[in-house]
């Protein structure tokens, strides 16, 4: 069987970039991403726009950062989807559907 883990999806940025560093050193960018939910024709159901949170990773997407990356631009990204999971203070888990990126563009 062949499996596909593509996502290229574009939307506007909710929040300023975040970011942190690996101990390493190694920039990680996050960003959560606002894009409207498919609706269908009956206007009936209640649906929310989708946020979705982006991990970029490097030196390039920390540049992008920092001189493009604010709060209501729009942007392409293009990756794949991860899952991550854990465990609450109250011993529920937790989980979280992202993406990690290999690339974001500004769409002005």
């Amino acid at each position: 069987m062949l499996y596909l883990n593509r996502v290229i999806l574009a939307g506007r940025l909710q929040e300023d970039p975040e970011i942190r560093y690996t101990p390493r050193g190694k920039p990680v960018i996050f960003l959560t991403l606002s894009l409207p939910s498919e609706r269908p024709e009956d206007e009936s159901f209640p649906f929310e726009d989708v946020s979705i949170r982006v991990m970029l990773v490097g030196e390039e997407s920390q540049s992008w950062a920092q001189q493009k990356g604010k709060a209501g631009g729009n942007v392409l990204v293009e990756g794949g989807l991860v899952q991550r999971r854990w465990e609450t203070a109250e011993g529920k888990m937790g989980r979280e559907i992202g993406v990690i990126a290999h690339g974001v563009k500004d769409l002005r």
